[in-house]
């Protein structure tokens, strides 16, 4: 299991929110009122705050309980927050969900297919599993390959490591693990250029930040995010 890092990490406030809130919009346009939803990753609500507008029933399952706290402290109508352990999926969580969600989460798990398979066996039929990533092919990692920052696209950096990364994975790599999981890549799309590192890109006045979301469509390649639409097979 990845380390419990809830003490020292804050997804409300860290640069990553604009990459939460940004996938929460896209995901949002899949979703249509009555929609039965599963979160798993949910962490402290942040994505749930967007989804959760009173018309749909959400689930979100995160292992820290301090996470749990804040996202029930929300009071979002009709959502619901459970601990839960994303490792082994093996607990009672309901099925036939319109859309199950995982996103950044893949990453930290000790099996991703076998997380994918569980995952995807929670859709209702016709349902849709919403994935994310980092990608190693961002533009910001691009760019310290060629100043020798890194040594490979794939390198883990100090602070992925420090919060649970056990590995990254181009696009193409994400959806042979989906496959390999039973599942096919129906959407293929990209979260956010992201050009520079975090602590840079925090500087940027949120203009430029709404900017760089919105690019992403012409260049889904490079975006600091993949987002996939999996559905079974």
């Amino acid at each position: 299991m990845s380390p419990d890092y809830a003490a020292t990490y804050d997804p409300d406030t860290d640069f990553d929110a604009n990459y939460t809130r940004a996938t929460a919009e896209r995901i949002r346009r899949e979703m249509a009122g009555g929609a039965r939803v599963l979160e798993l990753g949910c962490a402290t609500g942040l994505m749930s705050s967007v989804l959760a507008d009173g018309t749909i029933d959400l689930l979100g399952i995160d292992r820290s309980a301090a996470y749990l706290e804040r996202a029930r402290a929300r009071g979002l109508s009709r959502a619901e927050f459970r601990e839960g352990n994303l490792d082994a999926l093996d607990y009672d969580l309901g099925t036939n969900f319109d859309h199950v969600l995982a996103t950044n989460v893949l990453h930290e798990l000790s099996d991703p297919v076998a997380f994918l398979r569980a995952a995807g066996e929670r859709l209702a039929p016709g349902g849709l599993l919403h994935v994310t990533l980092q990608n190693p092919l961002s533009i910001h990692r691009l760019c310290a390959l060629e100043l020798g920052l890194i040594d490979s696209l794939t390198e883990i950096s100090e602070r992925g490591a420090q919060w649970g990364t056990r590995s990254l994975w181009t696009g193409a790599e994400l959806e042979e693990l989906a496959a390999r999981a039973g599942l096919r890549t129906a959407v293929r799309e990209g979260i956010m250029l992201k050009p520079l590192p975090n602590a840079m890109m925090s500087g940027l006045p949120e203009s430029v930040i709404e900017g760089f979301i919105r690019v992403a469509v012409h260049l889904p390649e490079y975006c600091a995010m993949n987002y996939r639409v999996l559905v079974r097979e």
